[in-house]
């Protein structure tokens, strides 16, 4: 959201439209929790216009629907020339308009009005991450920081998925005999219909371990591994929560602080805008302490934030050669007829993604020692091998 929906949302706090029974059936009639959020906000952007800030929620509801038209159109022009604002953003501003009258049987010309909205055009082409920027992005980070820059770059998860992850959404999967293992997240769990499953690479999993212990010493003493799984417990915990100051507190005490989702706004302007600029891969134009996701959409750069991390993931798939079906159901992607009649087993899906893991590791060190292990069972191969033929050849001369 950006700045305008939540001076709007404190702004709209003072009138009693919350407690209105449109506004309940409104909130209501929505599944996704993010959907709530945003398309509250949204609304309030258009309670609090001049004509509609000292009226209650009764008179709104009876103005006259071509009344409602013609404010909204008007809002979206000033959305759309003053504001600059997105297609996207004032296609999303107006669905949730067009839903609040709908489910409080106001019927408007959902079609006139969207002929002001504009037609939705591509911009900016953004550009991937390289692995090199990425491994420079992680050195900024802390546990919670290297955490979400390797979900995001592992699974190509959307930034909007990850405040809602939970700890029963991860499921752990040993993949060797020497202890790596990645986990296999529900993502969009509360989403009938976007509800989809992705996995991370073993360095993303082992990110996430050392992020939840770090949470642990710091005094979420409730966090432990199920040793017969070895999942994460409680599964109602947050995976990404809020940052505290750990410089004020002591290891092994149950210090208060918050236990609830990280932001949006946090994800994307503190844990990376700010760091992007620290490497002079972004020029600070904005504040990044209130920066928002609409704020840095409005920034034009062939690096986006968030957004560069899911093509980073993308194109390092391909490049792995992955089923294409199966690429499109990691991150998310529609797949037509295939998701009716094509339905691998989990096994099957990670078996694929396991091919790009290589390229999907950031930490060089990971790579060397792969090939290290790789060289090294060579050597013992070609030993065995060696130590056959000097049998045979011993055998032959006996003879």
């Amino acid at each position: 959201m950006g700045r305008f929906e939540t001076t709007a949302f404190v702004k709209n706090t003072k009138s009693d439209f919350k407690t209105h029974i449109a506004y309940r059936n409104f909130l209501n009639s929505m599944r996704s929790a993010s959907a709530k959020r945003s398309y509250s906000l949204y609304l309030c952007k258009f309670l609090s216009l001049p004509q509609y800030e000292s009226k209650d929620m009764d008179q709104i509801l009876t103005t006259n629907p071509r009344v409602l038209e013609a404010d909204i159109i008007e809002q979206i022009l000033e959305m759309k020339d003053k504001e600059g604002l997105s297609t996207s953003t004032l296609s999303q501003y107006l669905a949730s308009l067009m839903h609040f009258f709908s489910i409080n049987d106001v019927i408007l010309n959902r079609k006139k009005i969207s002929k002001f909205v504009g037609e939705n055009v591509n911009k900016y082409e953004y550009r991937s991450y390289t692995t090199e920027e990425i491994s420079k992005l992680l050195s900024l980070q802390d546990e919670r920081g290297r955490a979400v820059i390797l979900l995001m770059a592992s699974t190509g998860m959307r930034i909007g998925a990850l405040p809602d992850i939970k700890l029963k959404h991860l499921k752990r999967w040993n993949i060797d005999n020497q202890g790596n293992h990645v986990y296999q997240i529900t993502v969009y769990a509360n989403s009938p219909k976007d509800k989809y499953s992705a996995f991370c690479s073993p360095e993303c999993a082992k990110s996430i371990d050392e992020y939840l212990q770090m949470r642990k010493r710091f005094g979420e003493s409730s966090l432990t591994v199920d040793h017969e799984n070895g999942n994460w417990t409680p599964g109602d915990s947050y995976l990404i929560t809020r940052q505290f100051d750990k410089s004020q507190l002591l290891p092994f005490t149950n210090s208060i602080r918050s236990k609830k989702p990280i932001h949006k706004q946090t994800l994307a302007g503190q844990i990376i805008v700010s760091k992007l600029i620290q490497l002079g891969l972004r020029d600070k134009t904005i504040s990044t302490e209130t920066m928002s996701l609409s704020d840095c959409a409005k920034i034009r750069h062939e690096l986006h934030p968030c957004h560069s991390l899911r093509i980073f993931a993308v194109t390092q798939m391909q490049r792995s050669k992955l089923d294409k079906t199966i690429r499109e159901m990691l991150v998310g992607h529609s797949t037509g007829l295939d998701k009716v009649y094509y339905k691998p087993q989990d096994e099957e899906i990670l078996q694929e993604y396991l091919k790009a893991v290589d390229l999907l590791t950031i930490n060089n060190e990971n790579r060397l020692q792969k090939q290290v292990d790789f060289y090294k069972m060579r050597a013992d191969s070609l030993a065995e091998m060696a130590q056959r033929v000097q049998r045979l050849e011993e055998k032959w001369a006996g003879n």
